[in-house]
């Protein structure tokens, strides 16, 4: 007899503009599946983790999880309320940022980026003492989880791979004046930290520290800068080779959310948009 799919869908892909995509599984492959999400969750917690409320320190032992309390967004919620009326995923066009399971309210989420992604690519398998190569597109769902949400808790170990997944960026303590000077000394960056200090308000200062936390600096460079800023039409300045961050606080804020990479292009309309808040740049 012919296999169906299951009546529920438990298995979705979050795409990388907040968007969520059904991934229907044949019968056949999806206790498979399910036991790759249940069995690595404990990994991450068990009964003897210690649950460490996060505030931007990153430094916890191999027995303690971190969590910040916070509410999903719609679109994964409807996940477990109406995945019939969600889309199917189109792994040709859509750009994935995470993948989750779920099971008795609780959510298990894998990062996922275009590397486990098997499109036109020379994928040999081995069958019948016999190379073959594999045809089809493909996605890769590897033996990890990386955030397990449940009881209204978004519960991680790595913020960078957390913060992929939902946005942490809200979660920080706002920069210090000491944090501030710290950001000012960056090579790439022509910085008033006294302006900033002075005008600094609660946004800046947590998106300062974002930065600070994440050391994304560390790997870019004026190039890469400027041909991204130019995508978005946004307005920077350079000055013997580092970007001014200007004493405007609109302005401010904006480059400093771009070097968080806030922004992004979407998919099929091609609009600029903030993570943030969703709205045309």
């Amino acid at each position: 007899m012919p296999e169906h799919h299951p009546p529920i869908c438990s298995f979705f892909a979050l795409l990388r503009n907040d968007t969520v995509k059904k991934i229907d599984l044949l019968q056949s492959i999806t206790n498979d599946i399910k036991t790759v999400f249940i069995e690595n969750s404990t990994n991450l917690i068990n009964s003897e983790t210690e649950e460490i409320l996060f505030d931007g320190n990153f430094n916890i032992d191999g027995n303690e999880i971190l969590y910040v309390e916070m509410a999903l967004p719609e679109a994964v919620i409807e996940a477990s309320t109406n995945s019939i009326g969600i889309e199917t995923l189109n792994i040709s066009t859509d750009d994935i940022k995470a993948l989750f399971w779920i099971e008795n309210g609780m959510y298990y989420f894998q990062n996922f980026d275009k590397r486990k992604l098997l499109q036109n690519k020379n994928v040999l398998f081995w069958s019948d003492s016999t190379y073959h190569k594999f045809s089809s597109n493909a996605l890769i769902v590897e033996n990890a989880v990386n955030a397990i949400y449940k009881d209204g808790k978004f519960y991680f170990n790595s913020y960078a791979n957390a913060n992929k997944i939902m946005s942490l960026a809200s979660f920080f303590e706002e920069a210090s004046n000491e944090t501030i000077d710290e950001f000012a000394a960056q090579e790439l960056l022509n910085v008033d930290s006294a302006w900033l200090k002075e005008n600094g308000n609660s946004m800046i200062r947590k998106q300062i520290t974002l930065i600070q936390k994440s050391n994304i600096l560390a790997t870019a460079t004026v190039g890469k800068i400027r041909s991204s800023a130019r995508r978005f039409n946004l307005t920077i300045s350079f000055n013997n080779g580092k970007l001014d961050i200007p004493n405007d606080k609109k302005m401010c804020k904006d480059i400093l959310c771009f070097l968080n990479e806030q922004f992004y292009i979407g998919l099929i309309s091609g609009k600029k948009f903030r993570t943030n808040s969703k709205r045309e740049a």
